[in-house]
């Protein structure tokens, strides 16, 4: 297995239950693939460095995973056609990190 760290935007105007159906959907995604969510941090609403579909902020969710390329082409899919996504990226990294980023200690 590998590790991921997957940074998404979605609309700052979303509610809460729209937040965490997208949280489900990717969950169930792991799932299926025989991945986890390992952490996760909410960076909250910050502004966005150019303005995207008009909107100038964006909700920044981060989730490190366990998992395999396939498991995050289907994440990526799933956000590419979702329009309540702005931005998403995928890196594959060598370890999770133990301590949370700077972003959510200034959240």
């Amino acid at each position: 297995m590998n590790y991921y760290e997957h940074t998404y935007i979605t609309t700052p105007e979303l509610s809460t239950q729209e937040i965490d159906s997208i949280r489900k959907k990717i969950t169930d995604i792991l799932e299926k693939n025989e991945s986890k969510i390992v952490k996760e941090e909410d960076w909250g609403i910050r502004t966005l460095a150019y303005p995207i579909n008009k909107s100038t902020k964006g909700k920044y969710s981060n989730i490190y995973i366990e998992g395999n390329n396939k498991v995050i082409k289907e994440i990526e899919q799933f956000e590419r056609y979702d329009d309540r996504v702005i931005k998403f990226l995928s890196i594959k990294i060598k370890k999770i990190p133990e301590e949370n980023s700077e972003l959510v200690k200034t959240a």
